[in-house]
């Protein structure tokens, strides 16, 4: 969405809350992050903004949402801070309303999170001027601060105030490519304790938007080197120093950063796959599982846990060779702690957990003198829609690697396998992926007199196999086959 459709679709209903704030006597500021956005001249995802009241949030939000129609959502009791959603999918307006922090518009300003956030105008001159406000409240240095190009906590206490902060402040740098100013280091340190009473929900929700930018690494690699990604997934701290032998060139730890670092680079633009694989990838990893968490943003925290389970098999033999035997499968299991701590949900869940058990399949695929439809269709039977999403992620695995010791030659032969399964995924999935079912259950029993069963699942599944693999091509073909499988299944008698 470009910010003048935003405009466009914020200012109706911005007027409709002036003209009811001025009649009940608030006092009504527009501040926080579309302010900012603004002033940047950056596009919003969607259409978000955050209102100051001197009334209490809750009420506000409550006759706010009456007078629009909308839908009010209590975000927090005792801070007095609501939402109200107005309109529908594709032409959603959300309006955070706050009451101040303090006992004036300035002290609630001092008590936000950064000083670009931290800028507020009246309701009415943000109207006059929606396209350029003014004047603008400022009381922090916000704007010099934006342009400088610096992220500046408001107070001291920022962070032990709020610890999820510390993620907003890495996320805001991966967003909108601030740097942090250096005097938060030791005070975010500090709060990194804290982090253990904040909800799994708010900090998966920071973390996955860290995910869903280009510069997700090197956000992950500051909270690591903070504290705080260990307070977050404990599990990764066991990989920290940890060898993996020579066809490794990091340890375990920092392989999984280069992982994240690699699928930034792979998932910014798809450039170095062939030209018709990239639009289909691109609308591939921005779909939502859930609303406004992309399979792109999973497929990074696929990235960071890949190897988690690693150090728990780790086994060096007599010769000196370090072996990881069974790591997917432990991995896969700790995935999904990991993913009940961060409230992901029963599909997220789902498609984290695959990626972690399967990320070596691809490997295994790409050394195989010639992939054949059957290995095709296997595959992606196991992981359905989250294939691509599993390939991205060996892809990534691979490419982190071993770095500038790669062979050229053969990750140029393992990208071409890889481009051989995306495209079956993309751009023959009825003929090797997910065949047309050329006759149903009911029709089979009726043939083959056969009654309910599992055994009707199992023809089923075969004749699918066949289909992908070129052997069946017709409704009379698929009925043989059941038949003869039948047939042979069948016990001799003697």
């Amino acid at each position: 969405m470009t910010l003048a459709e935003a405009l466009s679709q914020l200012q109706p209903v911005l007027a409709r809350v002036e003209e009811f704030a001025r009649r009940q006597g608030w006092s009504c500021f527009l501040v926080g992050g579309f302010l900012r956005d603004q002033l940047l001249g950056r596009d919003p995802a969607y259409v978000n903004a955050d209102l100051a009241v001197n009334h209490p949030g809750l009420d506000a939000g409550r006759r706010l949402a009456d007078l629009l129609g909308g839908t009010f959502i209590a975000l927090d009791e005792a801070a007095g801070s609501a939402r109200v959603v107005v309109g529908q999918p594709g032409r959603r307006v959300e309006l955070d309303v706050n009451q101040f922090r303090g006992p004036t518009l300035e002290a609630d300003l001092g008590l936000r999170d950064f000083t670009l956030n931290a800028m507020a105008v009246s309701l009415a001159d943000w109207l006059r001027r929606p396209h350029a406000p003014q004047p603008l409240i400022d009381p922090l240095g916000g704007r010099d601060a934006l342009a400088r190009g610096l992220l500046r906590p408001c107070f001291d206490g920022a962070f032990e105030a709020d610890p999820v902060r510390i993620l907003r402040a890495y996320r805001f740098a991966a967003q909108l490519g601030v740097t942090l100013e250096a005097s938060a280091d030791p005070l975010i340190r500090q709060a990194v304790p804290g982090l253990a009473r904040v909800s799994g929900e708010r900090i998966r929700d920071e973390f996955l938007l860290i995910f869903e930018t280009d510069r997700a690494a090197p956000a992950a690699r500051a909270l690591e080197a903070a504290g705080a990604l260990e307070a977050i997934i404990p599990e990764l701290g066991a990989g920290r120093g940890m060898d993996q032998g020579p066809f490794h060139h990091l340890d375990v730890l920092a392989h999984q950063l280069e992982a994240v670092a690699q699928a930034d680079r792979i998932l910014a633009d798809f450039a170095e796959f062939s030209p018709p694989l990239r639009p289909p990838l691109g609308e591939y990893c921005a779909q939502q599982l859930v609303e406004r968490r992309t399979r792109k943003a999973l497929i990074k925290l696929g990235a960071l846990v890949h190897d988690v389970g690693k150090p728990s098999n780790r086994q060096v033999h007599p010769d000196g060779e370090i072996w990881f035997l069974g790591h997917e499968e432990g991995g896969a299991e700790l995935t999904e702690e990991i993913a009940r701590r961060l409230r992901l949900s029963n599909r997220e869940s789902q498609m984290v957990w695959r990626l972690v058990r399967h990320h070596l399949r691809p490997g295994f695929l790409s050394r195989e003198p010639q992939l054949t439809r059957r290995a095709v269709y296997r595959f992606f039977k196991d992981l359905e829609d989250d294939g691509p999403a599993c390939l991205l992620t060996w892809w990534s695995d691979r490419m982190a690697t071993r770095g500038p010791q790669s062979r050229l030659d053969q990750v140029d032969q393992q990208r071409g396998r890889l481009e051989e399964l995306l495209a079956a995924y993309f751009f023959k999935a009825e003929e090797v992926v997910k065949p047309p079912r050329l006759v149903d259950g009911r029709r089979l029993m009726q043939e083959l007199c056969l009654p309910p069963g599992p055994a009707v699942g199992q023809l089923l599944a075969a004749i699918e196999e066949a289909q992908a693999e070129g052997r069946v091509r017709t409704a009379d073909e698929a009925l043989a086959l059941a038949r003869e499988l039948r047939k042979t299944a069948q016990p001799n008698p003697s």
